[in-house]
């Protein structure tokens, strides 16, 4: 059976390099794919929350307006608003009345919070899957034990850090 070009997995996704301008050519590239079951609002935060945890978006910086950005991804207004709005909710913005939406002092911080907290949610749920399947406890430890070493295999350089 030959597929058209809508079933082509290629075209569920797409990458946008975000351009703005403050005293300075701005870029930012963000990927969202159509046909996730994670919610289009949730992809461009949990990118834009990515990019404050690495240092790509300093404090103090400026992004792009509600509308330039939409306009970019070719999404609503009403997206990008509850994106931003969440981000400031997590600390990792802050919305000037009349001057736009800046990179807090402590998004990095924040946004290492929000990291392990999303991290943490995604190990409950393949635990759960792993019940499931009726893996025990020390059976999901050693699964969990052989996707580091395998990690570990990939980039031996790889620093472990406990909090």
């Amino acid at each position: 059976m030959s597929h058209g070009p809508i079933d082509s997995p290629r075209d569920n996704c797409y990458s946008s390099v975000v351009t703005w301008c403050n005293s300075l050519v701005k870029v930012m590239i963000l990927r969202i794919e159509k046909g996730s079951a994670v919610p289009i609002s949730r992809q461009i935060g949990g990118q834009i929350a990515t990019l404050c945890a690495s240092g790509k978006l300093q404090p103090g910086e400026r992004l792009p307006s509600v509308r330039e950005l939409a306009r970019e991804l070719a999404v609503n207004q009403n997206t990008i608003l509850r994106v931003y709005e969440r981000l400031v909710h997590d600390g990792l913005l802050e919305m000037r009345h009349g001057q736009g939406t800046f990179v807090t002092d402590g998004a990095r911080a924040n946004s290492l919070v929000f990291h392990r907290q999303r991290l943490l949610e995604e190990l409950r749920q393949l635990t759960r899957q792993g019940v499931a399947l009726g893996l025990s406890s020390e059976q999901l430890h050693e699964l969990l034990a052989e996707a580091l070493d395998q990690l570990r295999e990939i980039a031996p350089n790889l620093e472990e850090t406990s909090q």
